[in-house]
């Protein structure tokens, strides 16, 4: 069978971007956690051997991980400094990929997120190293748009 319309080479990851609230929050070298997962339990009828029913349940999200560098201008920081006084904001966001001229590619929407958890740089004079610091979120739930579904 001969392939449809023009050839598509996968998107890089190495080329994205993250928005919370449709304002760009920064330089990141990583995003972590793109996953969810159905719970499932199983269930057999009686007598019947040999089939073992297995029953759809919740629907559970891993917590995103992003990482970036350390800037004077920090709104993930004021985000999470906030939560830490009981403030908690919860956010809309989009982590979307590039294709190789830039374009915007495939998403994922993420929804009601709040930080959780920070890391700040390893101080090491030794190294010359960016300074990165880490968030991580945790949200209520992911939708993917771009491309075919």
């Amino acid at each position: 069978m001969a392939p449809t319309g023009p050839a598509q080479d996968p998107f890089r990851t190495f080329r994205f971007v993250v928005e919370v609230e449709g304002i760009q929050v920064g330089g990141f070298s990583s995003v972590n956690g793109l996953q969810s997962k159905i719970e499932y339990h199983t269930q057999r009828q009686g007598g019947v051997n040999t089939t073992e029913y297995r029953l759809g349940g919740q629907v559970t999200y891993s917590e995103l991980t992003l990482e970036a560098g350390l800037t004077l201008q920090d709104p993930m920081w004021t985000w999470y400094e906030a939560a830490t006084k009981g403030q908690i904001k919860r956010k809309n966001g989009t982590i979307s990929l590039q294709d190789a001229q830039g374009q915007l590619g495939a998403s994922w929407n993420f929804f009601n997120a709040w930080p959780v958890e920070w890391q700040g740089p390893a101080l090491d004079a030794a190294q010359s190293l960016v300074a990165t610091q880490r968030f991580v979120l945790v949200h209520e739930g992911i939708t993917k748009s771009g491309g075919d579904r």
